[in-house]
Formats: C-alpha cells, structure tokens, sequence
C-alpha cells in the first residue's frame, strides 16, 4: 500500500511511469524548477563522472598537487568546466534541500527562517567556490614557481 498522496503534489507519476510536470502550470517558477532538477542532473551525471574518471584514473590521485591544477586551470576550457560543475552541483542541491524544506517543515515561518540559512550557506559557498576558480591567476603562479 503506498503513502496517501495530496492531489497536484509536485513530481507525481505520469500515466506512463515518469514523473509529469506540476500540476495546474503551463510555467512559473515550480515548472523551471522541475526542469532545471532534469537538466541539471543529468549534466552531473556526466561532468561528475568525467571528473572522478580524469582524477582519480587517469592523473591519479598520487600525482595531484597545485601544479597539476594549475596547469588544467590555465586552459579556460577547463575553468568553464569546474565552474559548471560547481554551480550545477551546489544549486542542484539546493533546489532539493528547497523541496525537502517544502516537504518536512510545516510551519511557513520556519520555512522562512530554515530556507535563508541554507540558502545563505550554499550561495555563500556557490560564490566562494566560482570566485576560486576564477580568480587564480596561473601566470603568476607559475612565475613564483
């Protein structure tokens, strides 16, 4: 027997056994949301797996130090790469903690109070973890070497 459900709840199964969109939309914010969570999940899908393949099998985790990053990051293609992966992973995430807050915490000032410190938390470290990557200069680091 499964859990009673609330009608037009977000992520109900389809006729077909995907889920459907949200119920009573044809857009706003709950349909770029179901979207994005596609989207992006299956981008980090592939970006994470890739990462863990080079890393871990390729370079291998012995021979990693700060010249090797450097070196990936003085290639832009590179930086575009962990800036994506950043940014996927971290709003990934939060779009998740959003819809278990949603789901868990009853009372709408709490929603209130419990989103602003996640949210506070991840985009805080969404933009510290952007502003890394962006912001090391490999030149110099290579002329200090």
């Amino acid at each position: 027997m499964s859990a009673p459900t609330r009608a037009g709840t977000r992520g109900a199964r389809g006729k077909h056994g995907g889920h459907r969109l949200p119920a009573g939309s044809r857009g706003g914010f709950e349909v770029l949301s179901w979207f994005f969570m596609r989207i992006t999940g299956l981008a980090l899908v592939f970006l994470a797996l890739y990462h863990l393949i080079w890393w871990n099998l390729v370079i291998g985790v012995e021979h990693i130090d700060s010249q090797v990053v450097a070196e990936r990051w003085s290639n832009p293609l590179w930086r575009f790469f962990n800036v994506a992966l950043v940014s996927f992973a971290f709003l990934h995430g939060l779009n998740g903690a959003r819809y278990s807050i949603e789901d868990y915490v009853r009372n709408p000032g709490w929603q209130v109070v419990v989103k602003t410190i996640v949210y506070t938390v991840v985009l805080g470290a969404l933009v510290f973890g952007v502003f890394a990557v962006l912001s090391f200069d490999a030149a110099s680091y290579f002329a200090n070497r």
